[in-house]
């Protein structure tokens, strides 16, 4: 190589999220051992000791990237060191005209002798250090480069359901808090219904695996030092079924429907300040999600009278009036989601200009611009996209990454103060959380810096997430996310997890299925296989998401397999004179191995589950699974003695009917 070519710069590796100012220099850092990272500013009255925390995540993540064992010194000043890293807090930077430095902004440059990371504050450092690991090579180089860089919106999150079905273990949530640093997200939500452990209400998330104080002191710990908030989120009204159904509280539920906590029962408000005074205290945030949302039946019951006098709407603003009062009394300012407000937009101007707001909606297709009343009206507010991962067996993928974009792109454009990517468990949480991981990292490239090349993206999260520099294992995400229809949709979720529990007997979805689809998919899942098993053996890390990803796509293969069966076993039950015997002997063998299948998957998904989660509801999730394994037994023996029994009717797929079909595989 000409000595002209070797001072051409090198074009960075992708990054994710991608900065808003790389720049790319000639030469590269060599690493060795014993290099200091020098801080500065150690043992000044001004030290912050997350400082000593970031500089240990430098040291150990270069460890694991290359071997080289660096050593953490403190340093007044850094000449005569020879190769060496700063660390440093910058005024400059702090002080910078673009808001985005001054918010957490960092810059990096890379020499051959030296490398500086200066934040604009404590987190701007931790960024930097994240961006420098991802530069890292197995040899120890690091290219040469400037890079300024810092966030587009200010609170950038996930929130993950820990209340229907799953509560993850202390360890899987402290990975989740690094997962989250390492993608630059600084707010971490724990949706939580009734899993807590309270003291004066026992009963409360009793058997459900809840979550204690001391666990959610030292998560909450473990996340500031990682500058992450950890936001209490309680739900305060609607979907309290679970409380609403122990005795102890069901005089306060609104209607015999059990959901929503009537705001005309005194004890609502006892209760409520009961499970804040022992909840809030447990977190250092200045935030408290109660949450809020869906209250159906509302001032249709005990409240019916507040209601007619408070007006459409009134009675939902009173409530949240006093909710955001007892969380006053512990320093908290109160978010709530933004579906009732929506529903009563005449009442916007009388909302608190103390409540933030949380905007959502899940399908790729929605008028995300209506944000803008919020803006007008002068109310802080977040914009809340999802992974598309519940009612899934695995993410609908193409829907999520859309969802995110857009709910991102009307952030920046009306003025949202962050982004929060929520990762709900509807009706037992059968999703797997390492399925959800690409859209995690998506919702951090959207709310850094904005949309991203897809092939940068997909390159960069696979790197990062499982040292996998080809992009494959992003690819497999798409591949296999993309894979729901087999002849019928389903809102808000994917078929093929409705027709991995349904019954084959009552064939609600099996019998929405069309052949044709179901055979295109089997090929495309069967050529999907080797593929995650090879990107398993080339991986370094990141193993237990792709054996979550392997599970998944095991399951979508069973569900597919099932429903062309289950045709099969609709058109005998039509039509049993056409069918021969050894035909019927045939099928009701395939529906045998296939309970046996279904049990096997079963056992596999409790060595998942375990594997992030407490045993929580584990249970309900292996009782319909077992329920689907012992009808597709009642069949085989239906066929084998030639009793087909009344044919199910055709009927169209409809949301209220799917439901209500789902929720009796809970039965």
């Amino acid at each position: 190589m000409s000595p002209a070519a070797r001072q051409r710069p090198r074009p960075l590796p992708p990054l994710v999220p991608h900065p808003r100012s790389p720049r790319a220099k000639a030469g590269s850092f060599r690493l060795a051992e014993g290099i200091p990272i020098a801080i500065t500013g150690a043992g000044t009255k001004s030290f912050d000791r997350r400082l000593e925390i970031t500089a240990a995540r430098l040291r150990e993540g270069i460890r694991e990237r290359c071997g080289a064992a660096l050593a953490i010194e403190g340093h007044a000043r850094t000449e005569g060191l020879g190769p060496h890293i700063v660390l440093a807090l910058s005024p400059q930077i702090s002080a910078a005209s673009d808001p985005a430095l001054r918010r957490d902004g960092y810059r990096l440059e890379v020499g051959a002798n030296r490398i500086r990371l200066l934040g604009a504050g404590p987190a701007g450092l931790r960024y930097a250090v994240e961006t420098l690991l991802q530069l890292v090579d197995a040899r120890g180089r690091i290219p040469a480069c400037r890079i300024d860089d810092g966030p587009a919106l200010r609170q950038r999150g996930i929130m993950l359901d820990v209340s229907r079905g799953k509560v993850p273990t202390r360890a899987s949530l402290e990975a989740l808090i690094d997962f989250c640093a390492s993608l630059k997200l600084n707010m971490l939500m724990l949706y939580t219904e009734h899993t807590f452990r309270f003291r004066r209400h026992p009963e409360i998330g009793r058997n459900d695996s809840p979550l204690d104080a001391a666990t959610m002191r030292h998560l909450d710990a473990y996340a500031a030092d990682r500058f992450v908030d950890l936001v209490p989120t309680l739900q305060s009204l609607g979907h309290m079924e679970h409380v609403l159904s122990l005795p102890a509280y069901r005089h306060l539920a609104e209607t015999d429907m059990g959901w929503t906590v009537a705001p005309s029962e005194p004890g609502t408000y006892t209760l409520l300040a009961d499970l804040y005074d022992e909840y809030l205290p447990n977190f250092r945030s200045g935030l408290f999600n109660a949450n809020c949302d869906e209250p159906w039946d509302l001032g249709r019951g005990r409240s019916k009278h507040e209601n007619e006098t408070f007006g459409p709407g009134g009675l939902y603003l009173e409530h949240v009036r006093r909710i955001r009062d007892l969380a006053r009394r512990h320093g908290k300012r109160t978010m709530i989601w933004g579906d009732v407000v929506h529903a009563h937009p005449e009442r916007i101007p009388e909302i608190s200009r103390d409540l933030v707001l949380l905007d959502w909606w899940y399908e790729a297709e929605f008028d995300y611009d209506r944000v803008e009343v919020f803006a007008r009206h002068g109310l802080e507010f977040m914009v809340c996209p999802g992974t598309s991962s519940w009612n899934c067996l695995f993410p609908r993928m193409q829907n999520s990454l859309e969802n995110i974009s857009r709910w991102a792109d009307a952030g920046r454009r009306y003025g949202a103060i962050g982004l929060v990517n929520t990762d709900w468990g509807d009706f037992g949480h059968y999703n797997l959380e390492g399925n959800s991981f690409l859209a995690y990292a998506w919702g951090a490239q959207e709310s850094w810096s904005g949309p991203a090349e897809k092939k940068d993206f997909d390159k960069a999260f696979s790197r990062l997430v499982f040292g996998d520099s080809r992009g494959e294992v992003a690819r497999l995400y798409h591949a296999l996310g993309a894979l729901h229809d087999p002849g019928f949709a389903i809102f808000n979720g994917s078929p093929l997890q409705y027709l991995f529990f349904d019954s084959i007997e009552s064939a609600y979805f099996v019998k929405a299925c069309q052949k044709g689809k179901l055979r295109s998919l089997d090929t495309r899942l069967e050529r999907l296989r080797p593929r995650i098993q090879a990107a398993r053996k080339k991986t370094t890390r990141g193993l237990l998401a792709l054996d979550e990803m392997l599970y998944a796509l095991d399951a979508t293969l069973f569900s597919v397999h099932k429903a062309l069966a289950g045709l099969e076993y609709v058109d005998w039950r039509r039509e049993p004179s056409k069918w021969k015997a050894h035909e019927r002997r045939a099928l009701a063998r395939r529906l045998v191995a296939l309970a046996d299948e279904q049990k096997g998957l079963g056992r596999r998904l409790r060595k998942l589950w375990l594997s992030r989660s407490q045993i929580s509801n584990l249970d309900t999730t292996r009782q319909r699974l077992m329920r689907s394994a012992r009808h597709l037994r009642a069949a085989a023996r239906a066929l084998e003695m030639n009793r087909p029994g009344p044919a199910p009717a055709h009927e169209p797929v409809d949301h209220r009917r799917a439901i209500e079909s789902m929720r009796e595989t809970f039965d």
